[in-house]
């Protein structure tokens, strides 16, 4: 990896740190402020244009351990992000000049939009340039059902750049995209579903996940990786390959960490 690549990532690593750090203050708030919601959804964007531009500007063969550092991240960045209270929008829609003068055009034509019309949450999204980045073997969200939820899921197929066929990473049952479950004919009254063993504890293990997530971002300068330095365990660590991560154990010639990917053991001798 050369040295330019290097500085690009470590200012994607910044940007994606300082959005998702802004995004969980915010999420702590009851009532945030509109013009502190369009900062954190253009850091957000920011990010993750940063990070789509970085990743294409290298070769395919090359770009799996860039997902694997900063890819996670810029995903859980934008779950995050997609729990912010939206805020409505749109552009006014200009007369045509000669409406009044001809009034040759038909009334839709002529007419203010109404106020109530808001923009979809796809155009949303393109305007704050947050398109989807799906390619195969990519992880997307989705509707399992097998396990009740929604979880994630690896893309098997794409059409027209957005996936068609997905498999779950917490079953393995491969099945259409979708982010909702199917829709169903009418039935009577039920109560609700009674989850699996399985699905318990995937459930905890997600809430375990976000609140990891949301200490790790809560810290300002979290200490830097060095070998052969002395930690101890709980403390936040900024590591140049895995990012930031919570010491759970210290044992004799290495720590135990644990990252926004999972638990990893670094050697510190």
């Amino acid at each position: 990896m050369d040295e330019t690549l290097e500085q690009k990532l470590a200012r994607v690593a910044d940007l994606i740190g300082d959005a998702t750090l802004r995004v969980s203050n915010l999420l702590d708030e009851e009532k945030p402020a509109l013009a502190d919601l369009d900062v954190a959804h253009e850091k957000v964007a920011a990010a993750t244009t940063a990070y789509r531009e970085v990743l294409e500007s290298v070769p395919v063969e090359q770009r799996d351990p860039i997902e694997r550092a900063q890819g996670r991240r810029a995903l859980d960045l934008r779950r995050l992000a997609a729990q912010l209270p939206q805020r409505a929008g749109g552009q006014a829609v200009a007369r045509a000049a000669d409406a009044a003068a001809s009034g040759g055009h038909p009334f839709l034509l002529r007419r203010d939009p109404p106020k109530s019309i808001q923009p979809g949450r796809d155009e949303l999204r393109v305007r704050r340039g947050e398109e989807d980045l799906h390619h195969v073997g990519g992880t997307v969200e989705a509707w399992c059902g097998p396990c009740g939820g929604v979880t994630d899921h690896t893309i098997a197929a794409l059409v027209g750049g957005q996936p068609k066929h997905v498999v779950c990473g917490t079953c393995g049952s491969k099945h259409g995209f979708r982010t909702e479950p199917a829709r169903k004919g009418p039935k009577g009254p039920a109560g609700p579903a009674k989850l699996t063993p399985e699905q318990v504890e995937s459930k905890k293990a997600e809430e375990a996940r976000f609140a990891l997530i949301k200490e790790l971002t809560s810290v300002e300068n979290p200490r830097p990786f060095r070998t052969g330095e002395r930690y101890k365990a709980g403390e936040i660590i900024q590591h140049p390959e895995h990012g930031r991560g919570k010491i759970e154990t210290v044992i004799r010639g290495a720590i135990i960490v644990r990252f926004r990917d999972g638990v990893k053991s670094l050697m510190n001798m």
